[in-house]
């Protein structure tokens, strides 16, 4: 925060705070943009600073670059004495959150008094958030890891975490359960049975609950998205807007206008209509509101989803291959007349399902994603695209 005074920035502190209570601080109060400082949730021992604009959200790639570039040339504003900035503090940051949300998703004409939930807020800043937010949907509520703390936070494991909340739903009766992750972006759910939806059964029951109404609605879903969310939106009438798979390019779309929900497959829910990114959070107690309007449970929501055999894998390919790699797989998909969808990577459609090859921005590895008919349709899919890749290393080298 010295640094930004020092160079002429007027900095907003708002000490311990989620990241969308961050991004809302800025799209509500007209800054010219943001930033959080945090522990990278994959290396303790290194912190992760990320940059938003004046909306809020996630800068675009190419803004990324340029400011590494910046940084790395040390090509930083000197200002004089005078122009030093100066520091804020927002006391009331939480209460606006709070409220804007409240409004958002109208809770208290959706809340049940009856519900019963078990919640882990991972030992993170959401422990500040959730309690305001809870009291407006009236719910009986069990909570893990309530108080924020960075020795437990640093020592959060998902799946341990998901666990806990699974036997606290069963042996409480709860009717359903989540697990906030420590920055308060992403979100895991548990229905009333004790099964833990995975990423994209979770995508689903928000799109299933989000088109049930009269009115057709607006999506935006990435490219990796199961066919199986077209033919949902197909059926009543929704429209989805497909994004490649940063989260910048879906927040751009979620932010663009008419879209109601938005989401990634790691967790990640939007619902423009409050904020454009992603906010776990809101994302619960939307859910909470959205279940109390439809009379269901999570369970019976889950039950009615298709099987989702969506897989996986990665390619180790060092950076300087990566381009011959995708190079030499588009010539061999033209060869062969495949029907492609190139908005992020190559996404090969198959008269079953579709297999997506994305070479990843930051490590040396490739993705791949396939979907079948069922799982062993996906694995048939997914092996076959993961030897054409080692074959064509195997060349390249």
């Amino acid at each position: 925060m010295v640094g930004c005074n020092s160079v002429g920035v007027n900095v907003t502190d708002l000490e311990v705070a989620t990241i969308p209570v961050t991004r809302h601080h800025i799209r509500t109060r007209g800054t010219q943009g943001g930033l959080t400082v945090r522990l990278s949730p994959d290396d303790p021992q290194s912190v992760a600073i990320r940059f938003f604009d004046s909306d809020g959200l996630d800068l675009s790639e190419g803004e990324q670059r340029r400011i590494e570039r910046l940084y790395h040339r040390e090509e930083f504003r000197r200002v004089t004495a005078g122009d030093i900035g100066d520091i804020d503090f927002s006391p009331r940051a939480l209460e606006h959150y709070t409220a804007d949300v409240v409004e958002a998703f109208d809770l208290p004409n959706a809340s049940r008094r009856d519900l019963k939930l078990v919640l882990d807020l991972s030992s993170g800043a959401a422990s500040f958030v959730m309690p305001n937010l809870l009291s407006k949907v009236k719910a009986d509520v069990l909570s893990i890891n309530p108080y924020a703390q960075t020795p437990g936070m640093i020592s959060v494991d998902p799946v341990a975490s998901a666990a806990r909340v699974v036997q606290s739903v069963r042996a409480s009766g709860a009717d359903l359960g989540a697990v906030i992750d420590a920055g308060g972006e992403h979100l895991t759910l548990v229905d009333g049975t004790g099964r833990v939806l995975t990423d994209d059964e979770a995508l689903m029951v928000f799109l299933d609950l989000m088109t049930a109404g009269d009115e057709p609605v607006r999506v935006a879903l990435p490219a990796t998205v199961s066919y199986r969310a077209y033919r949902l939106c197909d059926s009543r009438g929704a429209e989805i807007i497909t994004t490649a798979l940063s989260s910048s390019r879906l927040m751009e779309a979620a932010a663009s206008g008419g879209v109601a929900y938005a989401a990634d497959q790691d967790g990640g829910f939007i619902f423009p209509d409050f904020l454009p990114s992603f906010d776990g959070a809101a994302a619960l107690v939307n859910l909470i509101a959205l279940l109390g309007r439809s009379g269901e449970s999570l369970a019976q929501v889950a039950s009615r989803l298709p099987d989702l055999p969506i897989i996986r894998t990665e390619v180790e390919t060092p950076f300087e291959q990566k381009g011959l790699v995708m190079r030499t797989l588009m010539e061999q998909l033209a060869e062969e007349d495949s029907e492609l969808v190139l908005i992020d990577g190559i996404k090969v459609l198959s008269p079953t399902g579709w297999v997506l090859v994305v070479p990843d921005p930051e490590e040396p590895t490739t993705h791949v994603w396939a979907e079948g008919a069922d799982r062993a349709d996906s694995e048939r899919l997914s092996s076959g695209y993961v030897e054409r890749l080692r074959q064509i290393l195997s060349i390249g080298d």
